[in-house]
C-alpha cells in the first residue's frame, strides 16, 4: 500500500510541470523596425534531455509573406539552441541562418518574446511567440506576397528607347521541397501596352529575389529586356528596365493589385 501510495504521489507531481516543457509551437508576430508592417511566423522547439541533467534545444523557424497559409515561406535550421534555464534567456543563431533570434522565453506562459535580426540589414525589429494563437497589431500592415499581378508607368529614360508608358508584371511563387531545406521558386510574365487590347508579352527568366533587402531582377529573354529593382514591403516595385542593346532604357513603378 505504501507503495502505491508513492507511485500517485509521483504522478501527481508530475503533472503538475506537465504544461510548462520547452518543446512545441509557438506562433508569433514578427515586427519591422520604424513601420507599421509585420509577418507572421512559427517556431518549433525540440528537446532532448542530455546527460547529466542537460536539457538539449534545437528549433525550427518558418517566417511567412502573407498569411500563415500562404507558400511564401523562408524556413531556418538551429541545431543547437542557447538557453539560460534561470534567466529565461535564449538565442537562436548560427552561421547556416540568415536569420537569427533573441530574447526571453518563459516555459510558464508558453512566450518567447524578444528582437530578431537579418545578416542582410541588422536587426529587422521585435517578435512576439506563443503557444496560443497569435494575435496581430490592430494598425499593423501585413507583407504582402511576391505573388501577384502588378501594374503601372513607364518613363523612357533613353532618348533612344520608344517603349510603352504601361506595363504589367505578374509573379507565382512555389516552395521547391525536394532539397533539404525547402527554397522559394519564381516563375512569371510582363506585359508592355499600347493601348487596351494592345501589347506585346513575355515571359521573364532568371527572376532572382531577396527577401530581406527585397531586390529583385528578372529577364525577358525574348526581348532583351531585364528589370533591376526593389520591391517595398507594402508590394509596390520601384526600378530600371534595361535592354541589350541601349542599356538603360526606362524607369518603372509598378503596383501590386488588389
Amino acid at each position: 500500500m505504501k507503495k502505491l501510495f508513492v507511485s500517485f504521489a509521483f504522478l501527481f507531481t508530475f503533472s503538475l510541470f506537465a504544461d510548462d516543457s520547452v518543446q512545441g509551437t509557438y506562433h508569433g508576430v514578427f515586427l519591422h523596425e520604424g513601420k507599421k508592417v509585420y509577418q507572421l511566423g512559427d517556431l518549433m522547439l525540440r528537446t532532448i534531455q542530455g546527460d547529466q541533467g542537460t536539457l538539449k534545444i534545437s528549433a525550427t523557424v518558418k517566417i511567412f509573406f502573407g498569411n500563415s497559409d500562404s507558400n511564401e515561406f523562408l524556413t531556418y535550421e538551429y541545431d543547437t539552441v542557447s538557453y539560460n534555464w534561470i534567466t529565461g534567456q535564449m538565442s537562436m543563431r548560427n552561421d547556416k541562418s540568415d536569420v537569427s533570434l533573441n530574447g526571453i522565453f518563459k516555459p510558464q506562459t508558453g512566450t518567447f518574446e524578444g528582437d530578431w535580426f537579418s545578416s542582410f540589414i541588422g536587426k529587422v525589429g521585435k517578435f512576439s511567440a506563443k503557444r496560443s494563437e497569435v494575435v496581430p497589431p490592430q494598425d499593423g500592415i501585413l507583407v504582402k506576397t511576391l505573388t501577384g499581378h502588378y501594374r503601372g508607368s513607364i518613363k523612357n529614360t533613353n532618348p533612344n528607347s520608344n517603349l510603352p508608358e504601361n506595363g504589367t508584371m505578374s509573379l507565382v511563387t512555389t516552395q521547391d521541397t525536394s532539397g533539404a531545406t525547402p527554397v522559394i521558386k519564381i516563375s512569371g510574365s510582363t506585359r508592355f501596352y499600347f493601348g487596351p487590347t494592345e501589347y506585346i508579352e513575355a515571359k521573364l527568366t532568371d527572376i532572382n529575389f531577396n527577401f530581406y533587402n527585397r531586390y529583385l531582377t528578372a529577364r525577358a529573354a525574348e526581348h532583351g529586356l531585364t528589370f533591376k529593382g526593389s520591391m517595398s514591403l507594402e508590394g509596390v516595385f520601384s526600378g530600371i528596365i534595361y535592354t541589350d542593346g541601349l542599356g538603360e532604357a526606362a524607369t518603372t513603378e509598378l503596383k501590386r493589385f488588389p
